[in-house]
């Protein structure tokens, strides 16, 4: 393989470390003029030209032709570090970016957005709307153009790595691009037929992690039972536990926007796991694996809910806010109904047998019905919140009713499931769980 001279190298770096600074000037123009200059210098002449064959042959390298190793380095070391002048925008870690939320999404706590355009016309000229976009499409660019180059697809693993810098960045506005745009390179950029599974590992991977909730404590202090443990031991445990507690809160309270991640990441999962070509593509592992791991998330983000509740560090429903993690875990339910929706009315009844299938399944209708009865017991429950619930779990109910036999038969844990709602006072949910435990005592 060609490669550049490392004195050849040494020359060009510190150019590209200096084009690559432009991109920290407050000034927008000379943003652009210099990451522009940038990637036209990579494209150029960090690339095999159309002698390339010959240069290979006299085994004679120059700075026209570039090697993958060489282009590896320049997105570690030039490229991938711009993002962090996103970071360093004052704005990047501000609390309310109603821009950032994804369509059809309900506030029932906190203020929908207002029709006024101030949002988005002041990110016209910060570095998140005048420089993210241009900055990753150049190294998308960069990253196909090898691949036919090279024939080789390792600068997928350099693009993966900086959407996931911009996933764990403590900025809400840099994760939430970053999530749009992992959506937009494995759906558009890519060719399907290019996609490996490892590359379907990293990128379920990168959405499982993001849907956590970083620094969020146990419920419970991790005091031992053992006869061993003194009472100054148990009073520090439950002390540290405290301090996690109050850390977390104030965690929560710096980084709000932060918020806005788990609703996108919902929207990007739900993309993903309702499109009948990427699911084949990605493969039942990696399908059930970001079903379970949504699953997760919502119970992480109800658990978040409870804590900043507990606290009393709730933002005021008179003040723009983020999103709650109430109303994330309204949003990213709606999905899971259409993933169980679609799992069981597309799977034939022998796929359906699947172990990890009736898992799944059986983990997130268990889920939601719970919250369904919980809600219904809560007088404070919001009506919204109740409304949307009780329309989730008809849906289920419905589609569970409209199934074959033979498929109903393979859910044999829904009776016990179903037995949970037989009071509830929902008299069309109590009918509908009625008739198919009727069916299924029939089939034993």
């Amino acid at each position: 393989m060609m490669s550049f001279h490392s004195d050849e190298l040494e020359l060009w770096w510190p150019i590209l470390l200096g084009l690559s600074k432009t991109m920290g000037d407050s000034r927008y123009e000379v943003r652009g003029n210099g990451l522009q200059t940038l990637l036209s210098i990579i494209n150029k002449y960090f690339f095999p030209s159309s002698q390339g064959k010959e240069v290979e042959e006299n085994g004679n390298s120059s700075p026209q032709h570039g090697d993958l190793q060489t282009l590896q380095l320049v997105f570690r070391g030039i490229l991938v570090p711009a993002l962090e002048f996103e970071e360093m925008d004052g704005n990047s870690t501000s609390g309310y970016a109603p821009e950032l939320l994804p369509p059809k999404f309900v506030n029932f706590i906190t203020d929908p957005p207002s029709s006024a355009p101030n949002a988005s016309d002041r990110g016209q000229r910060e570095w998140i709307g005048t420089t993210f976009d241009h900055l990753i499409d150049g190294c998308v660019s960069i990253c196909l153009k090898s691949m036919e180059a090279f024939g080789n697809d390792s600068l997928v693993e350099e693009v993966l790595a900086m959407l996931n810098s911009c996933l764990l960045s403590d900025s809400g506005h840099l994760a939430v691009r970053g999530l749009r745009r992992l959506q937009q390179f494995v759906t558009k950029d890519l060719d399907l037929k290019d996609i490996t599974d490892d590359t379907w590992a990293t990128v379920s991977h990168m959405l499982f992690r993001v849907l956590s909730i970083r620094g969020m404590p146990p419920s419970q202090p991790s005091v031992p039972e053992s006869e061993g443990t003194t009472h100054e031991q148990k009073e520090l445990l439950m002390q540290e536990h405290k301090d996690a507690m109050a850390e977390f809160i104030r965690e929560q309270k710096l980084f709000s926007n932060r918020r806005y991640i788990g609703c996108n990441a919902a929207m990007v999962i739900g993309s993903l796991l309702t499109a009948e070509n990427i699911v084949k593509s990605m493969g039942v592992q990696w399908y059930i694996f970001l079903m379970s791991g949504l699953g997760k998330g919502i119970k992480d983000w109800e658990r978040a809910a409870e804590i900043l509740s507990s606290s009393g560090s709730q933002e005021s429903s008179s003040h723009p806010s983020p999103p709650h993690y109430l109303e994330n875990v309204l949003y990213a339910r709606r999905w899971m109904t259409k993933f169980i929706l679609s799992l069981t009315s597309q799977t034939d009844a022998a796929t359906l047998e699947n172990a990890q299938f009736q898992h799944v399944l059986k983990e997130e209708t268990e889920s939601l019905l719970h919250a369904f009865l919980k809600k219904e017991a809560d007088e404070s429950c919001s009506a919204v919140d109740m409304r949307n619930v009780s329309k989730m779990v008809t849906d289920i109910l419905e589609g569970f009713n409209e199934l074959s036999d033979e498929k109903l038969s393979a859910m044999k844990w829904l009776s016990p499931v179903l037995s949970t709602c037989i009071q509830t006072n929902n008299t069309s949910l109590r009918t509908s769980v009625q008739i198919l435990l009727t069916r299924l005592t029939q089939q034993k």
